[in-house]
């Protein structure tokens, strides 16, 4: 009998562990901070972008009123821009961009790409975000 109660005490523990570390992972995936309902646009300067996982990010230089600003876009995975033919090499410091995206909730600049065409005519365009449609 105890070692049945010790089986079944170790099969909650193991249950509870792994819904434990999965709530970071779908919790991750959310887009509550984006309205995901509206899509603004903007052309700018690439000052940064970051390769990485899981989101990638870009920092771009625009103009409001004749000043220049800056805004943080989050974007899709490595993988989803290797999906699209994109590498690292093609996003370069300087180079001229135009963004879609989805503004950020609290009204600060910025927001989730909804996509990207670079000076070099490539695109990419941010399925994952598109698939969850903010949820």
């Amino acid at each position: 009998m105890k070692a049945c109660t010790f089986s079944r005490l170790a099969a909650i523990a193991a249950v509870a562990a792994l819904c434990g570390a999965v709530a970071p992972a779908i919790a991750h995936h959310s887009f509550a901070a984006y309205d995901m309902s509206r899509t603004l646009a903007t052309d700018g300067t690439l000052k940064e972008f970051r390769w990485g996982a899981p989101h990638s990010s870009m920092v771009l230089i625009y103009l409001e009123k004749g000043k220049a600003k800056e805004m943080s876009i989050i974007s899709g995975s490595p993988l989803m821009f290797a999906k699209q033919g994109l590498t690292p090499r093609d996003f370069k410091r300087g180079e001229k961009v135009k963004v879609t995206y989805h503004p950020n909730t609290g009204g600060q600049p910025g927001g989730a790409m909804a996509s990207v065409t670079l000076a070099s005519g490539k695109s990419f365009s941010d399925t994952e975000a598109a698939r969850v449609g903010g949820n």
